[in-house]
Formats: structure tokens, C-alpha cells, sequence
């Protein structure tokens, strides 16, 4: 630094250490390049070259030009540093999410012995390709490992995407409710409840809810369960327009049944009893009836028993079947089920796919059977297998059951609404009416008894005529068959005559009686057809739900496009509303909120009963001590496996961090998308 003023010199670096007291421990310190100023400028070069090379100018240029430049403040060093441990922390704590969400959407344990849980042991699997994670598994702290920390987790990812459908259904006009109950493997009542809602582009969603521990199946308890369910999810009452239960009492009680008190808050929620119960409660009430079918099924049910509990059996009859067929070509023998009838046609199939290999069973187990109990067992079953009764009673239930079986099926899909069922109801008892016939019978008897004469069956007999006794004889001599084919056709006949009538018994519900209104409604206008009385009945029925004015005015709309189709049907309607633009279904909002109102009514509460699957998979004899907050939030993100799968991770994380102090000084105030 040069002074015009004063001619003289000066080292700008050595003045500002002085200045700063940077050079206090350095010895020899030049006064004429600090304060009094070089002006020996004969001497310049060589001064100036010898001030560079000493200690007191390297000194200064060390304190004031090279460390400043290469090093930065204490305080700032150590916020760099912080930064990057909680950019780690970050990344590690979203892999231990994403191991919490695997868990919880395939539905596996999370704990265990210790290190030895799943949870635990998959983090030690990633962290094979992560020596940060493997670090972070060794701290002693702020692992977030535990089971209150798993818990915490599992309940943020299940509230969110609660919430995500409960605003999905906040949106909709209306919604049904489907309820079941269930014991777990705790011995803990549940009940079971889920929502059926249509979306604005007609789609239909069938959602679980929850499950939740009650102290008794009472209907008041059931009641009030359903009521805080939908409070808590911000779900009016007034929207409900559908309810599908079982047919018990406490559900489907006419003074005080669950039903009938939501019937009391919303008029047109309309109850209807679970077709699928329907369905099955039918086949039992057919099969009882018939005794012939009734003695095959019980006997089915022993010949299942008598194989499935007992290995050694089930092995025996393994190896006849492999010598008898040289290969694995006829199905194996499947169990029957107590309670549900319309699932026992591939039991029947089973029987009698694997009739001569049974029959051959019973020969060799009588041979190595000692228990006198056990022999009477096997001798009876073989018995009844060697008389005709016995296979025209498994056949011609297997005729009904495997009609009734493909119908239970159909009835459970997720989008089979309560009208369609009635359809494909309708079109089922139409196919069992059309096989009572004499051709029909005819078909049946030439394949059962050419089938009982290659299994050596001994033929059929005309039972022994009884005569009547006297106080119940009114003197009319009672109809006789005259051969045995006219007896087993009276069989026959009945048989699809009881099944027929009780099918349309248990689907003739008074909840349908207005939905049948709506359809009728929705087909007359697609048809062109006069509906003056069934608009009327609508309108009366659902009240301010449609504008007087705007309703009328949209379903001639809806005539006058249909009207150059030849033949409608109800499923030609709902693919063109579902199919329509934002611009069509604004035109047509009046008739599309009908065609909702038949869509939200399910056919079955087959989604309840799903889910108790999922409780058995989830709540097992070897974790049922689990909460009951627990296993609600598990059963939601493994239900809810497509939701669980696009959960946001980084907003999990922040909802995570959200409201504690700590958490916030571990991971920083935000997580990014960068941290994944």
C-alpha cells in the first residue's frame, strides 16, 4: 500500500494483522512496513524482497489471506455438519417407513424375539447395500424401532388414507352401509363396517372402514357404533341410502333391529337383506326339504370327515386314485362346508369324480380298522355309497347347488349392484324352472343310471308302499308311482320346485319393491314407454332428492336418445351413463343421480366378509394379544393394499414430525422429496 501524502510504503497485509492482533506472538516485527512507513526506495527491491521472506510477513499473510480463505467459522462448520447428519437421518427414517408400509400392506408381523422381528431383520437386509443405515441401526437412540414407534407409524399411514376416502365420500351424493360382526381369534367381538358410495363419473367403490370392539351384539351397540363411525368421518346420516345386513334379528329386527333405527333418522335408507345369505339360507331351506338330497349331503359330509381328519386314509386313497386313473386327472376329495350351501358343489364333484376309488377305500380301511366305533363309521358310509338313492340324491344336488354355486359367485363382485342381482337371480331360477321338464328329467335319468351301471350300483327300486293308518285315512287312496322312473321324476320335480320357490321367497324383499320402482322408471324412459305412475312414486318417495321441473325434462332427454336402439336393457343404460362425458352427465344430473340410487344399493356384504379373511390372516392365534388400535390400522393399509401403495412417504414422515419438538431437532422441520 503506497501513501501519496507521506511518500512512503506500507504492507497491507502485515498493517491489517497488526491491526487485529494477529501478530502478538511474533517476534521481529518490521516497524517500518507497519507504522512509521519504507521510504528507502534505493534500497526498494532488495527491502521488499527480504520483508516477503520473513517470519512476520508470512505470519500475517497466514492470519489474513490464507486461512480466511480456506477455512470457515466454528459456528458455521458446525451448522454445515448438522445439516448433513439430518439429511442422513432423513433418508434412513424414509427406508424405515417403507419397510413399515411392506409389512402392513402383505399383512406379515412386525415384531418378534428382539433383533429377530421382521421389521428389525429387513432393515438389517437393506442396510447390506447401506452402510448409513447399518449405522443407524446401531445407535443406541433416536432409532425409531420400538413397538410404541411402529404403532405410531402404522397409524399415520391408516389415518391418511381414511381421510383420503372419507373426503371421496364426502363428495358423493349418497352412500350405503354394510355391516357384519365377527369373532377374532382372541374371542373378541368385532364389527365390521364398510361403506358403498358411487363416484361422479358413476363408478362403484366398495370401501372398508374399520373394525371395532364392541361389549355385546345388541342392536342399540351396533347402532350407536354406526353412528359414531360416520360422525367421525364427517358422514351425514341424511346421506345414506342403502343398507345391506344379514337377516338376524338384531340387524334386521322389525320394532328394533339396526336397520329400523337408521330407518327411523333417514326414511329412505332402504334395507336389504344380504343376497348372498339370501342365497344360501335358500339352498338350505330346498335341501331340507328333500330328503333324498338331505341323506346324500350328509352322508357327503361323513365320507369328507372321515378322509380329511385322518391321514392315513387320505394317503390310502391318494395311492388308489394314482393307480386307479395313473394319473392326478380328478379332483381331489374337498371338504363340505357346515354352513355355507351355496359353496358344497365341488364337494359333491369330488364324491362322485372319485366314486369307484372310494367305494375301494372303504374295503382296504375296514382291513386295517380296529376301533369298533370308527368300523361302523366306514361300513355305514359304504353302505349308503352302495344303494342308487345315494347317487341320484348327490347328483341332482350337484344339478342345483353347482346353478346355485355360479350365482353365489356372481353376486359378490364388487360392482354387482342390488338391481343387477335380481337380474341375474332372475335369469337363474329361469334356467332351474326350464329344466323341469319331461326332456329335462329324460337327459338326467339316461346319464345317473348309465353312470350308477358302470359303478356296479345295484338298480333302482320302488320304495316299499305303506299303508296309511287309519286316523289319517280320509279314504282318498294316496297317488303311487307306478314305475321306478315316475317315482325318482317326482323327486326330480320337487326338487327344483322347492329350490325355484324358496329362491324367489328370499329375493322378493319389501326393500326392493322401491328400487324395482327406479328401474322400472329409468327402462320406461329408455324405452319410450309411459312412466306417469312410477315418476310419481319416486318423487313422492325420495322428496326434495329431485327437481319436480328439471326430472321429467331430463328423462325425455334420455327417451329420445334411446329411442333408435331396438331393445334396451338395464346394463345398456349404466355402460352410456358411465361412459358419457362431464358435459352429458351435467345435461342428464337429474337421471344420473338415479341411475346412482340403483347403483349404490349392493347386492351383497361380501366386502365384510372379505375382510374377516383378513382378520384371520392378520389377528392369528400367534398375535392375538394385539390392540385393538393396532390391528384397525393394519387391516386398513392390508385392505387398502392399492392406497397403501401410492402413500406418500415424505408426507407420512412430516405428519410423523409434525407436533413433537424433539423429533424436529433429529430430523430438521421439513422432510423433502429430495430425501428420497
Amino acid at each position: 500500500h503506497y501513501d501519496v501524502n507521506r511518500d512512503q510504503a506500507f504492507c497491507f497485509s502485515c498493517v491489517m494483522a497488526y491491526k487485529n492482533n494477529y501478530l502478538q506472538s511474533t517476534s521481529c516485527l518490521e516497524k517500518s512496513f507497519i507504522s512509521t512507513g519504507f521510504n528507502c526506495w534505493k534500497d526498494a527491491i532488495v527491502k521488499f524482497v527480504k520483508h516477503e521472506c520473513s517470519q512476520s510477513h508470512k505470519d500475517a499473510v497466514l492470519k489474513t489471506v490464507t486461512l480466511p480463505s480456506t477455512t470457515k467459522d466454528v459456528g458455521e462448520m458446525l451448522t454445515t455438519a448438522l445439516a448433513s447428519e439430518r439429511s442422513q437421518r432423513r433418508k434412513c427414517f424414509l427406508k424405515l417407513l417403507s419397510n413399515a408400509r411392506f409389512l402392513a400392506r402383505q399383512g406379515l408381523a412386525f415384531r418378534g424375539d428382539g433383533e429377530d422381528s421382521n421389521f428389525i431383520r429387513l432393515l438389517y437386509l437393506r442396510a447390506e447395500d447401506d452402510a448409513k443405515l447399518l449405522d443407524w441401526m446401531k445407535q443406541k437412540t433416536n432409532k425409531y424401532t420400538s413397538g410404541d414407534m411402529q404403532n405410531e407409524i402404522v397409524k399415520v399411514m391408516s389415518m391418511q388414507i381414511l381421510r383420503e376416502m372419507s373426503c371421496s365420500i364426502q363428495r358423493a351424493p349418497f352412500f350405503s352401509v354394510m355391516v357384519d360382526e365377527t369373532t377374532d381369534a382372541a374371542n373378541i367381538e368385532q364389527v365390521v363396517i364398510c361403506l358403498r358410495w358411487v363416484s361422479e363419473t358413476l363408478a362403484v367403490h366398495e370401501d372398508f372402514i374399520g373394525l371395532y370392539e364392541v361389549a355385546s351384539t345388541g342392536a342399540e351397540m351396533i347402532y350407536s357404533t354406526i353412528k359414531d363411525v360416520l360422525l367421525r368421518l364427517n358422514l351425514p346420516i341424511s346421506k345414506v341410502r342403502g343398507q345391506c345386513y344379514d337377516g338376524a334379528a338384531t340387524m334386521a329386527g322389525c320394532k328394533s333391529g339396526v336397520a329400523t333405527r337408521i330407518n327411523a333418522d333417514e326414511p329412505r335408507a332402504i334395507f336389504t337383506h344380504c343376497y348372498g345369505h339370501s342365497l344360501n339360507l335358500a339352498c338350505c331351506d330346498a335341501i331340507k326339504k328333500s330328503k333324498l338330497m338331505q341323506d346324500a349331503l350328509d352322508t357327503t359330509h361323513e365320507i369328507t370327515k372321515l378322509i380329511k381328519k385322518s391321514p392315513g386314509r387320505e394317503a390310502t386313497f391318494r395311492a388308489l386314485r394314482c393307480e386307479a386313473t395313473q394319473e392326478f386327472d380328478t379332483p381331489g376329495i374337498r371338504l363340505l362346508c357346515p354352513t355355507r350351501w351355496t359353496v358344497r358343489a365341488d364337494s359333491l364333484n369330488s364324491i362322485l369324480e372319485n366314486y369307484s376309488v372310494l367305494v375301494e377305500l372303504w374295503s382296504t380301511a375296514l382291513q386295517h380298522t380296529k376301533d369298533t366305533e370308527m368300523k361302523s363309521r366306514i361300513q355305514g358310509v359304504a353302505a349308503q355309497m352302495a344303494t342308487f338313492n345315494f347317487y341320484f340324491g348327490s347328483s341332482l344336488a350337484l344339478l342345483i347347488l353347482r346353478h346355485a354355486d355360479n350365482l353365489s359367485k356372481s353376486l359378490q363382485t364388487k360392482d354387482m349392484s342390488a338391481a343387477e342381482g335380481q337380474i341375474v337371480a332372475a335369469m337363474t331360477n329361469s334356467t332351474l324352472k326350464s329344466m323341469r321338464s319331461d326332456d329335462g328329467f329324460d337327459c338326467f335319468w339316461q346319464r345317473v343310471t348309465a353312470m350308477a351301471k358302470d359303478l356296479d350300483i345295484p338298480d333302482p327300486e320302488l320304495p316299499r308302499r305303506r299303508k296309511i293308518p287309519r286316523r289319517h285315512d280320509d279314504g282318498c287312496a294316496p297317488d303311487f308311482p307306478s314305475t321306478v322312473k315316475d317315482h325318482y321324476r317326482a323327486i326330480y320335480f320337487e326338487a327344483l320346485d322347492l329350490i325355484t320357490c324358496c329362491i324367489d321367497d328370499r329375493f322378493n324383499q319389501p326393500g326392493y319393491k322401491m328400487y324395482e320402482k327406479v328401474e322400472m322408471l329409468l327402462m320406461k324412459a329408455a324405452a319410450s314407454k309411459p312412466y306417469a305412475e312410477e315418476l310419481k312414486h319416486v318423487l313422492t318417495f325420495y322428496g326434495d332428492e329431485f327437481d319436480p321441473l328439471q326430472f321429467p325434462t331430463q328423462l325425455e332427454v334420455l327417451s329420445n336418445y334411446f329411442r333408435s336402439k331396438d331393445k334396451v336393457v338395464l346394463s345398456d343404460v349404466i355402460e352410456f351413463f358411465q361412459t358419457s362425458s362431464s358435459g352429458q352427465l351435467e345435461l342428464l344430473s337429474q337421471v344420473t343421480k338415479l341411475v346412482s340410487l340403483l347403483l349404490v344399493m349392493p347386492a351383497t356384504n361380501a366386502e365384510s366378509e372379505r375382510s374377516f379373511s383378513a382378520v384371520r390372516r392378520i389377528k392369528s392365534y400367534l398375535r392375538s394379544t394385539m390392540s385393538q388400535q393396532r390391528l384397525n390400522h393394519l387391516m386398513v393399509l392390508h385392505v387398502h393394499s392399492d392406497h397403501t401403495d401410492k402413500l406418500n412417504l415424505v408426507d407420512v414422515a412430516n405428519e410423523f414430525i409434525a407436533d413433537n419438538e424433539h423429533r424436529r431437532q433429529v430430523f430438521g422441520n421439513e422432510f423433502k422429496e429430495t430425501d428420497l
